[in-house]
């Protein structure tokens, strides 16, 4: 009769889980954090700002030989 064969640990597979999990969880934190920063860098600028006036005459979008171009370029 054979041997029983003994089944492999989990030992690898468990510290590759761990380790993944880790990794996600940092992932996640960095990713509130930045949303947490950039909202409150966003009503700290909007703060003191003062809103813009439209150009009395004019201004904004303009039609110009580069923007054409691109216009070109987008024709099917």
């Amino acid at each position: 009769m054979k041997p029983a064969v003994k089944p492999a640990t989990d030992q690898p597979a468990l510290h590759r889980r761990k380790l993944l999990s880790a990794a996600g969880t940092t992932g996640a934190l960095a990713a509130a954090a930045t949303l947490l920063a950039t909202r409150q860098g966003a009503t700290d600028a909007t703060v003191g700002a003062t809103p813009q006036q439209e150009p009395q005459q004019g201004g904004g979008y303009q039609l110009t030989a580069h923007v054409q171009r691109y216009y070109q370029t987008t024709k099917v």
